[in-house]
C-alpha cells in the first residue's frame, strides 16, 4: 500500500510538472482506473509493487528450476479431479526453512497462494517443451516423473514407485479398473535390452498389472522386441506415452503370456 501511494504521488507531481494544475474529469477517472488496476495486480500477485511479495518472488526465482521439479512430483490431482497440495504446502515450509525467508502467521496463507500460483504457471510452461529439450540433464529419477505427468495429463492416475523395493516397476498408472506396470530406462549408452522386459514382465505378476510397459528415450534391442512381443510387454519411447490407453486396445497386440504357476494353477483347479 505505501508504494501505491508513492505511485499516485508519482502521478500528482507529473501532472504539476506537464502544467495540468487542475485535474479535469477525465484526467481524475483515469487515475482512479489505473490506481484501481494496479491494486487489483498487486493483490492478485502479478505485479509486486514493493512489501513482501516482491522479496518472496525474488527468492522464489532464485529457486525456480528446483521448486518447479519439486511441484512436479508432489502435487497430485485427487478422485475429485482437485490438486492436492498437502505435501506441498509442507514443501513450500521446508523451502522457507531452507532460504531463511521468515514470515509472520498471518502472512503464510498470502505466501503460499503466490507460491502455488507461480509455480504452477512454471510447471505449467515447461510441460510445453519437448522432453528431449532437457533429457541430457535428467537423472533416472527425474525421467520416471516426467513420465509418470505425461500419463496424468493424459487422464491416467500415475504414481512413482520410488527406487527401494518396487519390484521393477518405476510407475503404477491405473485407469478405469485398468493397471499397467511401467519400467523407465534413461539410457544413453545403447539400446535397451531383455533385462527390462523381463523385470517388468515379472513385477506386473507381482502387483497383479493387466498390462507391462517399458518406456525409454531410447532404442531396444532385436532380442528385447521379440521377447516383449511373446511376454505381450508394450516397449514404448516417451512420446507415445500419452497414447497409451489407445496402444494397449489396438487391434491384434500381443497378450502377456501365462506364467507357468498360473497355468499349473488353472489346471489344478479344472481336474
Amino acid at each position: 500500500m505505501r508504494a501505491l501511494s508513492k505511485l499516485a504521488i508519482v502521478i500528482v507531481v507529473a501532472m504539476n510538472l506537464a502544467g495540468l494544475h487542475a485535474v479535469t474529469g477525465w484526467a481524475a477517472a483515469l487515475a482512479a482506473l489505473s490506481l484501481a488496476g494496479l491494486l487489483i495486480l498487486a493483490r492478485m500477485g502479478v505485479l509486486p509493487l514493493g512489501g513482501p511479495r516482491q522479496a518472496w518472488l525474488k527468492e522464489m526465482l532464485r529457486h525456480r528450476a528446483a521448486l518447479t521439479k519439486r511441484f512436479r512430483q508432489v502435487v497430485r490431482v485427487n478422485a475429485y479431479g482437485y490438486e492436492d497440495l498437502g505435501k506441498w504446502h509442507e514443501e513450500l515450509g521446508r523451502f522457507r526453512r531452507s532460504v531463511g525467508l521468515t514470515l509472520e502467521p498471518k502472512r503464510q496463507a498470502a505466501f503460499e497462494k503466490l507460491a502455488t500460483r507461480t509455480v504452477r504457471a512454471w510447471a505449467a510452461a515447461a510441460d510445453t517443451q519437448p522432453l528431449a529439450d532437457d533429457i541430457h540433464a535428467m537423472t533416472p529419477e527425474d525421467y520416471e516423473h516426467r513420465c509418470a505427468e505425461i500419463l496424468r495429463r493424459a487422464g491416467w492416475d500415475a504414481e512413482v514407485t520410488g527406487q527401494s523395493g518396487d519390484q521393477g516397476v518405476d510407475v503404477v498408472a491405473a485407469r478405469g479398473g485398468l493397471t499397467v506396470a511401467v519400467q523407465c530406462k534413461l539410457h544413453f549408452s545403447g539400446p535397451v535390452g531383455n533385462k527390462a522386459v523381463q523385470e517388468v514382465h515379472a513385477a506386473a505378476g507381482f502387483i497383479e498389472a493387466a498390462h507391462a510397459v517399458v518406456v525409454s528415450n531410447g532404442d531396444y534391442t532385436r532380442s528385447a522386441e521379440h521377447l516383449a512381443q511373446k511376454l505381450g510387454v508394450l516397449l514404448l519411447h516417451h512420446s507415445e506415452l500419452a497414447g497409451l490407453e489407445a496402444l494397449l486396445a489396438r487391434p491384434g497386440r500381443a497378450q502377456p503370456e501365462r506364467r507357468r504357476d498360473e497355468t499349473l494353477s488353472l489346471s489344478v483347479g479344472g481336474e
